[in-house]
Order: structure tokens, then C-alpha cells, then sequence
């Protein structure tokens, strides 16, 4: 599947009583421009006017439809998280991969006169949809939107010293960072083994570190791969790979596709 361009604003018309889906797996915020939708689930609807919206996770199996009375203009936008590296924590990462697959199928939704709903009715009046401000502009609303998911608790513990230095460590630390460190360095920091380190991460976030690791370098790996320029024995070094036959044979398990490949798909 082509990545949807995340950060930019896009526009969709629907026709009368048709049916709209966001085209690619992501965070989506949507806002309603022009007429009237109504959101589907579970045979229920929701009405929205202009100025209303909602936020959906990667995992939503959202259906809007527009009014018979006249056609639906939206304005939405996707947030992909693992092309967002080095700005998320570990620890923020790990909840926004949970919200994606508890909250499947729902939204929280905001109106018109509420403050994100505000924000986004100002935000698609500026010009330069494509700049840097915009982007900055456009991720402040997504963290402002989901700030509820990002300061959820943690598990409780039974209070072990040691296992809340360890949260307090990855709440901070950037994933970017995460995936070039080593155990060895990763134990150190922390001041205790490796071993208890490795077990402590498990339990934590539910995969060993090796495999949160790999798959953080992976995601590297497909933002720098739309680059064109770049070469991919260049993104395979980038991404922490220093053998690009084990970087091509990962990245194709992982996606399906070799590193050309998924290139060459999304151009």
C-alpha cells in the first residue's frame, strides 16, 4: 500500500449519499468543510456539521458518509508516528501503539467551537500548506487531540525502585535512541545487568528489546527510503545496518517488498 503523505492537509469531496474510508492506515484527523456527515459504526450514526471532526486511530475502521440533502467536503490529515523518529519516546511510542489497537473502531470526536476544532478552521485558512510551519502547526493539534492517550498511567507496579527508574528512563529517551544504543550500553546507563534490563523491557512493553529495536530501524529505513537520492546501501548504514544483504533480507520479511521495491511503490 502507497504511504499517504503525512503531515499535509488533503482534501476529499463526497458525493450525496456517499461513502467515504481514509485511504491508508494512520492516525487521521478529519474536519468537516461543507455539509453534512454522519459517522457509521455498529448501525449507529453521529452527525457532524461544518467545523466538527474527530481523531481516529491507525487501527479505526471509520466510514463517513455525506448527507442526501448535498455533497460532503472534508479536510483531513494522517499522522504516521514512525516517521515522526527521534521526536517520540519509547514510552510514548508503546502507548500510541496500544491505543491503535484498543480503541479500533472509535474516535474522539470535537466540535466546531471547541479548541481543536478552532485550531484546525485557522490552520486550513493560512497558505503554504507544505512548509515547515504548517507541518509543526499540524503535529501540535495531533498531540494536543491525543494528549489523553500520551498521559495515560502505567501498569502499577509493585513499587520496585529500580522498575521506576527504568519507566522514568524510557519515558525520556527518544526512539531514535533506543534503536542505536546496545544492551550492553542500555544496562549501563541504567546500572544494572543486562539480563534485568532485557527482563524488565519485556515486561514493560510485551517484546524483546532486539525486536523493538529491529523493527524501529526498519521504520527508519522506510522514511529515508523516500528520499530518492539516497542510496540504498546508504539508508541500509543509516538505518543501523552494516550488511546490506541483511538489511534487504529484513526489510523484505518485515514489509513484503525490498528495499527498491517499496521505493518504487511509493514514489
Amino acid at each position: 500500500m502507497a504511504i499517504e503523505r503525512h503531515l499535509i492537509i488533503h482534501e476529499v469531496t463526497v458525493r450525496p449519499c456517499g461513502e467515504w474510508s481514509p485511504p491508508t492506515p494512520s492516525w487521521i484527523v478529519v474536519r468537516v468543510a461543507e455539509g453534512i456527515g454522519y459517522w457509521l459504526q455498529g448501525g449507529s450514526a453521529r452527525e457532524l456539521k461544518i467545523g466538527d471532526g474527530f481523531v481516529a486511530t491507525d487501527s479505526s475502521r471509520l466510514v463517513l458518509r455525506a448527507s442526501q440533502l448535498g455533497p460532503l467536503k472534508l479536510e483531513f490529515f494522517c499522522v504516521q508516528p514512525q516517521f515522526l523518529n527521534g521526536l517520540i519516546t519509547v514510552a510514548e511510542g508503546h502507548k500510541l501503539e496500544l491505543a491503535g489497537k484498543n480503541l479500533a473502531g472509535q474516535a474522539n470526536f470535537f466540535g466546531a467551537t471547541d479548541s481543536v476544532g478552532q485550531k484546525f478552521s485557522r490552520l486550513v485558512l493560512q497558505p503554504g500548506r507544505e512548509n515547515l510551519t504548517m507541518r509543526s502547526a499540524l503535529l501540535q493539534l495531533w498531540t494536543q487531540a491525543v494528549a489523553g492517550v500520551l498521559s495515560a498511567p502505567p501498569a502499577e507496579d509493585a513499587g520496585h525502585k529500580l522498575q521506576e527508574r527504568f519507566r522514568q528512563f524510557v519515558a525520556q529517551m527518544p526512539d531514535a535512541e533506543l534503536a542505536a544504543r546496545s544492551l550492553t550500553e542500555l544496562a549501563a546507563q541504567l546500572h544494572c545487568s543486562e539480563r534485568h534490563f532485557s527482563r524488565m523491557f519485556r515486561a514493560e512493553f510485551g517484546v524483546p528489546l532486539r525486536k523493538r529495536q529491529t523493527e524501529l530501524r526498519l521504520q527508519r529505513a522506510q522514511q529515508l527510503l523516500t528520499d530518492i537520492d539516497s542510496k540504498v546501501i546508504t539508508v541500509a548504514h543509516e538505518s543501523g545496518y552494516r550488511n546490506l544483504g541483511l538489511f534487504n533480507a529484513m526489510f523484505k520479511k518485515r514489509f513484503g517488498l525490498t528495499p527498491s521495491e517499496y521505493r518504487q511503490q511509493n514514489l
